[in-house]
């Protein structure tokens, strides 16, 4: 997820663009966010190299597709996975390159690049709040934490097998160990401390990993596959846990029949995952499907906007050709589309601050 003209009106608007960490906070003295701009992450063909940058500017309504190699004169590496702005910086996890790229998010021109031991396969990266980012790594079992000051790996700490999303609240960070379905448990490590001081059991499979208006935690469980090779194994249906970040006790749970993936949250009550390619609901509060089918379709990327609610939407198409970026509203119209890099896999939304 590729118009190559660099628009001054929005080099203007991206001057202040990631001072808001929180679009939902209501923070004394906090200025009313409002997005700039949103980052689609192209992962690209695995050992292709082809992976991409694009950014999608909601007051022009259009897509520069490429930008990090326009802008830098060299591609952005071999499956770009996600990324995380944090203050001024976007921090871009390029997964099969084991590296982090961090971009100016005023110019976008590359500020750093983090190399990482190979075989690390890193997959996400949090802000932890005391001037670290936590990193997950596909292949070590284990979360690094690095120095955002100077960008050095500060400390390793062992995790679950294949751990993916990750999450920070109250202090503590929140990881899904996936296992590639075979592992069903949460690591909760401790800021502080650097200690992993919970493993909590959840469904199969769990990869994503959001906190919601009431600090509570989000943990989607896609389920395990059936073996290929036994055609009696039937494999696991995927399942939603909800975890207290006060007690790291679970909540609530339900489970979700077939696979489901990308969950994202809304800021309010509603979450929203995909399911054989569909758009699902469900109810932060009551935490129960509302709409199996809100938006139908086969999606591969999924993220919605706290501020406007509206839900983004990617498609992978064959895999080989570009992408689609698809804007719904948040009763589920459709409002526009855009052609992004290949095989567009996440979201990343920037903010600015507007007024007193």
């Amino acid at each position: 997820m590729k118009v190559k003209i660099f628009f001054t009106v929005l080099a203007l608007v991206l001057l202040t663009a990631g001072c808001v960490k929180d679009p939902t906070s209501t923070g004394g003295g906090e200025k009313t966010p409002k997005l700039s701009g949103a980052f689609i992450l192209n992962e690209g063909n695995f050992r292709a190299a082809n992976g991409s940058l694009s950014f999608y500017d909601p007051q022009l309504d259009s897509v520069q597709n490429d930008i990090f190699k326009d802008i830098n004169l060299r591609p952005l590496g071999d499956v770009v996975q996600s990324m995380t702005v944090i203050d001024t910086l976007g921090y871009i996890v390029v997964n099969n390159s084991d590296k982090i790229e961090i971009i100016s998010l005023k110019t976008w021109k590359s500020k750093n690049t983090i190399n990482l031991p190979a075989g690390s396969s890193p997959r996400y990266l949090a802000d932890a709040g005391d001037g670290t980012a936590y990193v997950t790594n596909l292949y070590t079992n284990s979360v690094i934490v690095i120095n955002l000051s100077n960008n050095q790996v500060e400390a390793t700490i062992g995790v679950g097998t294949n751990p993916e999303e990750l999450a920070v609240v109250n202090g503590k960070a929140y990881v899904a160990n996936s296992g590639f379905g075979r592992s069903n448990t949460v690591s909760v490590i401790d800021i502080a401390t650097r200690k992993v001081v919970k493993t909590i059991t959840v469904g199969d499979n769990p990869r994503s990993v959001r906190v919601d208006a009431e600090d509570e935690v989000h943990v989607l469980c896609s389920g395990r596959w059936p073996a290929w090779n036994d055609s009696t194994d039937k494999g696991t249906d995927g399942s939603l846990y909800v975890i207290s970040s006060e007690t790291d006790a679970k909540i609530d749970s339900f489970v979700i029949t077939g696979h489901p993936s990308r969950l994202s949250l809304d800021g309010e009550t509603t979450g929203y995952f995909l399911n054989d390619g569909h758009v699902v609901t469900y109810s932060t509060k009551n935490n129960e499907i509302t709409n199996p089918t809100f938006i139908t379709g086969f999606f591969y990327g999924l993220e919605v906007d706290p501020l406007s609610k509206n839900i983004y939407l990617l498609d992978a198409k064959d895999y080989i050709q570009n992408g689609t970026l698809s804007i719904y509203n948040a009763e589920g119209t459709l409002k526009t589309a855009h052609i992004v890099g290949i095989i567009p896999g996440s979201i990343t939304f920037i903010y600015e601050n507007t007024g007193g």
